[in-house]
């Protein structure tokens, strides 16, 4: 039977299993290349014969996808002591079986990093969903604005750059600054960025009135809308990867850090609001894994939604120790955008939140403190605080908020545009959808706001 790119890294596994043993796999590298052939290197010294043997088996096992050059080599080969210790190494279990394996990719590779841990203050929260259309955007505003009215000075960064549009809601024709970050990523490549291009990417929202401070880094500056026709140009030249002086390759997800990096200083910035691309784009990878950001992942009740969450989080899990080492999961908080106001509607979306936890194996993290997380099956094992609703006493005494949090849908909000009507930024408007989400960033500050 043909191999499939989804069934031939279970083959290999299978053929490496029964003719090397389980130590050999899991202590040897399967590389995977950027057509996605197969091949495997061994830690071991491996006899002529076996390699001979091993390499037919593979070929007729996995067919287009096993490797034409060096299918199956030792450790006394040139070149394969460098990869049984190469950086990128990951781990993960295929058929139960431990594997340790190179994935080279021509795109995509930022999303083979494992998770950021939490940064240092100023604190960060990205806004991200699988989909476009579920407000997050619209949350990302009201949350803005929130906080400035309390008295913060926050950052909103724009990551969403083939459909950005956090600059019009948020900033006027006199506040755009000149560059943005689609600037940023392109003029980076060809020379560092100086204070001056990094002062002139901000522009103050009107919006903030005369509380705190609302600064925002658009996708698109004054310079890319008034030569509109240069955009796509540099859309295509923003994804690159930058060379440094000593010849190694920077990534997008590094580009993005260090920018974001530079402007954490907290005596400028309290909070720092990131607004992702929707989907599973490259620089979705930058604000999901690398800012080490509190990350709030919005959807629907609807089936694109949980495809796309199980697609996300089943590749997280995958990396080597990223949700357990870096506390990545417990940073994640699931909204359901645009929810309805009936509550047994809302609880069909947490119960299927809670269905795929369980079925990707994730529930036992995010109770990491259960002494015996397998004793508990399913969430029916745990005891309801009626005090707190929204909160669950595990058998190990500390409480784990599980279920996700909604955003309830309001046809105030559907054309969102705070700039014509400032009602909508106002808290007696606003709390009655927003408030769960809002209670969510104020209790993550490092210090409670009245």
């Amino acid at each position: 039977m043909r191999a499939y790119f989804d069934d031939s890294l279970e083959r290999l596994v299978s053929v490496v299993c029964d003719q090397l043993g389980e130590t050999a796999l899991a202590e040897g590298v399967v590389l995977r290349d950027t057509t996605g052939r197969l091949a495997f290197f061994s830690a071991d010294s491996l006899t002529p014969e076996a390699v001979a043997q091993l390499t037919t088996a593979l070929e007729e096992a996995l067919g287009a996808y096993a490797r034409t050059d060096r299918l199956v080599a030792d450790k006394t080969e040139y070149g394969v002591a460098s990869l049984l210790t190469d950086t990128t190494l990951i781990t993960f279990k295929v058929s139960g079986h431990l594997i340790r394996m190179i994935d080279r990719r021509l795109v995509g590779a930022d999303w083979l990093r494992r998770p950021s841990e939490q940064a240092s203050p100023p604190p960060r929260f990205v806004f991200s969903s699988i989909k476009g259309g579920v407000g997050r955007s619209t949350a990302l505003s009201v949350v803005a604005a929130d906080l400035a009215a309390r008295g913060l000075k926050v950052l909103v960064v724009d990551l969403d750059i083939e459909a950005p549009g956090l600059g019009a809601i948020l900033l006027d024709d006199s506040t755009l600054p000149e560059f943005g970050l689609l600037d940023a990523l392109v003029e980076n490549g060809l020379a560092p960025l100086d204070e001056t291009f990094l002062a002139d990417m901000i522009g103050p929202s009107p919006l903030a009135g005369n509380h705190g401070r609302i600064d925002v880094m658009p996708v698109l500056g004054r310079r890319s809308l008034s030569n509109p026709a240069d955009v796509l140009a540099k859309i295509a030249r923003a994804y690159a990867e930058d060379i440094n002086e000593q010849g190694e390759a920077i990534s997008v997800l590094d580009q993005i850090c260090a920018l974001i990096d530079r402007f954490s200083d907290p005596r400028r910035y309290d909070v720092i609001l990131v607004d992702a691309r929707a989907g599973l784009h490259e620089t979705t990878a930058g604000a999901l894994l690398g800012l080490g950001a509190e990350v709030f992942l919005f959807g629907l009740d609807e089936p694109q939604t949980y495809q796309g969450f199980k697609i996300l989080l089943s590749h997280i899990a995958r990396l080597n120790g990223g949700i357990q080492q870096s506390g990545w999961f417990n940073r994640l908080t699931i909204v359901q955008g645009k929810a309805p106001a009936d509550s047994e509607l809302r609880q069909q979306f947490v119960e299927g939140c809670q269905n795929l936890m369980l079925g990707l194996g994730l529930a036992a993290d995010r109770m990491a403190s259960v002494d015996q997380p397998d004793a508990l099956s399913s969430f029916d094992d745990l005891e309801w605080n009626d005090d707190l609703p929204d909160q669950a006493v595990l058998p190990a005494e500390e409480p784990t908020y599980l279920e996700p949090i909604a955003v309830l849908d309001d046809s105030r909000y559907k054309s969102f545009n705070p700039q014509a009507r400032r009602d909508l930024i106002e808290k007696s408007l606003y709390s009655s959808s927003y408030q769960p989400l809002l209670d969510k960033v104020i209790a993550s500050l490092p210090v409670y706001l009245d």
